[in-house]
């Protein structure tokens, strides 16, 4: 038996969609702050130390790789520790970050602060903000996780103005007022974020548990059946869409990255109309995020990934051969939607497969594989453009490798749950 708590009443609208309303700014906030930015920063850096892309994209890749390592502890801080308090240590190291950045002058100690960015970006991202929602939503589970990521979308339109501070002030005084609005922003946003919808009288989607009114307690009912860890990783599933999200995520960071050094130094644009296309990426997938989320509660999530999969080997196919704005516009619709389409879905079927009581843990395992793509991606497309000049090669084959990786969304099937009650952490 729970006692009820006090701090979120259980009239409408459902607090669950305000959850999903902060999700929205934090992903708009980081996005916009340093992911979908990266590649202005990266030519800033490049010119003034003369660092290869190869070594500023690594630093960018081997930090996302460690914060996919240390994944699993932050699976189990989530399933421990209420969201809140682990965004807050997030927020504080990703603008902390952003506030000693401009101190690097050399490359040791900027790949120093882009790792701390990179955990702290991680413990206030998309991790933490996705398991918050599977456990708030279960009938509307895609739909909520597809309104919460167009604030990446967000992110995107709000990324030209970074850009033209970048372009106008430098990458230092940017950096610097970055950190100072993540911190100002960010470390009042989490105190939003709540753990478990059991804790404050509701099932998940707004459904009222039932509750002695005498006493105030709330019964904890048997209500949904998970997997342990260790059945999940058992599962082939598990390992299906841990690979097929990993390399979907190749295309997605090598255009993060690279997308605007491509239009740049290869097609020759200005770097504010460059940043403007990549704009258009985010835009779109606004689109694909709540179309996705809207046909993922309705149709199979497996099947409609393995489509955006073939989307986005098709885009990337398209932009190794794309000779004119024309072309390059239409393969950045194409990415921007399947990429938007199908980022909701990857948790949504993860949490629809193993449940919520472990899923922080269950998603942090899997974080390990999915993170060699930001590993794999910026770095080899840095090296194919130092190595030839251009991106041709690295484009084309991340398109292929990525049409054939769309077998590992088709081939995961939903397992059949072990029969268990659920039994929330006594830490929210």
């Amino acid at each position: 038996m729970r006692k009820k708590s006090p701090l979120i009443r259980t009239s409408k609208p459902f607090y669950g969609w305000w959850i999903v309303l902060s999700t929205i700014a934090f992903h708009g906030l980081s996005g916009a702050a340093f992911g979908f930015t990266f590649g202005q920063y990266l030519l800033q850096i490049e010119r003034q130390f003369g660092w290869s892309k190869f070594a500023i994209s690594s630093a960018f890749s081997v930090s996302q790789l460690a914060a996919g390592i240390l994944s699993p502890i932050h699976g189990w801080l989530l399933d421990k520790f209420s969201p809140k308090i682990v965004t807050q240590a997030g927020i504080l190291l990703f603008g902390g970050g952003f506030l000693i950045l401009p101190l690097a002058n050399n490359f040791t100690s900027f790949f120093a602060i882009i790792f701390i960015m990179s955990i702290g970006t991680n413990l206030a991202g998309w991790l933490t903000l996705t398991t918050v929602i599977t456990r708030w939503f279960q009938k509307s589970r895609a739909l909520a996780l597809g309104l919460s990521s167009t604030g990446i979308g967000l992110a995107g339109v709000l990324s030209p103005i970074i850009a033209w501070s970048l372009v106008t002030h430098g990458w230092r005084p940017t950096a610097f007022g970055t950190g100072v609005a993540v911190l100002i922003i960010g470390l009042p946003l989490a105190h939003l974020l709540r753990g478990f919808p059991e804790d404050h009288g509701m099932k998940p989607d707004g459904i009222l548990l039932s509750e002695d009114l005498s006493t105030g307690n709330i019964s904890n009912e048997e209500f949904d059946s998970d997997f342990l860890v260790s059945e999940a990783l058992r599962d082939k599933s598990f390992w299906y869409i841990s690979l097929g999200h990993g390399i979907a995520l190749i295309s997605v960071f090598i255009m993060l990255v690279h997308f605007v050094p491509f239009l740049v130094q290869n097609h020759g644009w200005q770097e504010t109309s460059a940043q403007a296309m990549l704009t258009v990426v985010t835009v779109t997938s606004i689109i694909g995020q709540i179309g996705g989320g809207f046909l993922g509660d309705r149709f199979s999530k497996t099947r409609i990934a393995g489509l955006c999969m073939l989307g986005h080997g098709v885009a990337m196919l398209t932009l190794a051969f794309a000779s004119s704005g024309v072309v390059i516009a239409i393969a950045a619709l194409l990415h921007g939607l399947s990429w938007g389409t199908r980022g909701p879905l990857m948790m949504a079927m993860r949490a629809d497969f193993y449940g919520r009581k472990h899923f922080g843990k269950i998603a942090g395992y899997s974080n390990i594989m999915v993170m060699f793509g930001p590993l794999i991606g910026p770095i080899f497309a840095g090296a194919i453009s130092d190595q030839y000049g251009d991106y041709k090669i690295a484009f084309l084959t991340t398109g292929i490798v990525i049409g054939i990786s769309s077998v590992f969304f088709f081939l995961a099937k939903k397992p059949i749950k072990p029969a268990q009650n659920f039994k929330l952490p006594s830490s929210y």
